[in-house]
Order: structure tokens, then sequence, then C-alpha cells
């Protein structure tokens, strides 16, 4: 992560759990990606901010690529902990 991230008075980067997220090709040239988040606990259920965003398809890999490198990385380091 970079530090341009917007960050709260204490100097934490500020992040909102995904409640629900989807994507999908549209027109057959970009694919859509769509985040509902959640800004304060009374929103988990269901999300208050969503952001919907187009990627070209070569975005969209590099993305998919990244996610699922980064989710490896947490999922080895969970079994990692479990097997100590």
């Amino acid at each position: 992560m970079s530090d341009e991230h917007a960050k709260d008075n204490s100097g934490n980067v500020v992040v909102y759990p995904t409640v629900s997220c989807g994507a999908e090709a549209v027109q057959d040239s970009v694919v859509i990606l769509d985040l509902f988040m959640a800004t304060s606990p009374d929103h988990l259920k269901s999300g208050d901010r969503r952001v919907v965003t187009a990627l070209h398809p070569e975005q969209a890999r590099h993305l998919a690529k990244q996610l699922h490198d980064a989710a490896e990385t947490v999922l080895k380091a969970r079994k990692d902990r479990v097997a100590s």
C-alpha cells in the first residue's frame, strides 16, 4: 500500500470492510467491479458505501492476480500459525 491513502487523526490508514462485491462484463468491452462497504459497525450487514468502477480486461486480470496472491499469502500465514 502506498502512503497516498486517507488517514485518520492517529495516522492509521482508513479502511472499510467489504460486505459484498461483484464483477461482470459489460458490452464485451469492460469489467465492472461493484463493492459495498461499511463505514461503521452499524452498517456491517448491508453496507452504506458503494463504489462501482470500470476496468479494462487487462486491469481486471492484474487486479485478480494481485488479490489471488495476497489471499494466498494470508492463507499460508494462517496455516503456518495453526501448525505452530
